[in-house]
């Protein structure tokens, strides 16, 4: 395995368009070196008994380090901050309004965002009927257009970033569902904000190089 600044030996296990994606890109932020494991979530690998050995969750993104394997978007980013501050995946401790407002728009993202996104591209595995597989992706789409609504509408001052002037990892994950979004045919005609929010993302060298990284081979 590869070692970061700090001596820890880590290792990523991420999914292909999952929002593993956001840890990758985090790692690519930060520097270090790592080692990266696909997981085919497709395929169930998650659920197999060598992975749930690792993470008995059976979900991706999970960091195996020195001190132990770590789980959850929020944790992972959070534990990477704190170990290498120079990357600024957070707003820093001393700006602690700024910095909670980055967590706020983060598990906003993940608690609020990334549910929807799964009910709107995962309704086959919420219920068996095609006809109800079609209201809770219809529900979803309402939901996800009132949601967005609200960081939206954050931007509408301005600011290139949600949390200001200054990319944060937050904007990552809200990108990133925004984007899993669009992949399933919600219309992002209503955030035009949010849409150039995308754009300015996905030209960022961290966020390239984790497109590169999902795409190698095992």
């Amino acid at each position: 395995m590869n070692t970061d600044p700090c001596g820890s030996k880590l290792t990523l296990y991420f999914s292909p368009g999952a929002c593993s994606r956001v840890a990758l890109e985090a790692l690519e932020e930060t520097g270090v070196s790592y080692a990266a494991r696909p997981i085919a979530l497709s395929a169930g690998e998650q659920r197999q008994a060598r992975y749930r050995a690792l993470n008995p969750k059976g979900k991706v993104p999970l960091l195996l380090t020195d001190e132990g394997a770590l789980s959850e978007i929020i944790a992972i980013v959070s534990w990477l901050d704190m170990r290498h501050p120079q990357a600024a995946l957070l707003p820093q401790a001393q700006d602690a309004w700024t910095r909670a407002q980055a967590l706020s728009w983060l598990s906003w993202s993940v608690s609020t965002l990334h549910g929807l996104v799964f009910r709107l591209r995962m309704a086959s595995r919420i219920h068996p009927d095609p006809q109800v597989q079609s209201r809770i992706q219809t529900v979803a789409m309402s939901e996800l257009a009132e949601q967005l609504a609200v960081a939206e509408n954050a931007l509408a001052d301005g600011r290139p970033w949600l949390c200001g002037t200054s990319w944060c990892i937050a904007d990552s994950h809200v990108c990133w569902a925004l984007g899993r979004a669009m992949d399933s045919g919600w219309d992002s005609a209503s955030v035009p904000h949010l849409t150039g929010l995308l754009t300015r993302h996905s030209a960022r060298p961290a966020f390239q190089r984790a497109l590169a990284r999902e795409s190698q081979p095992g």
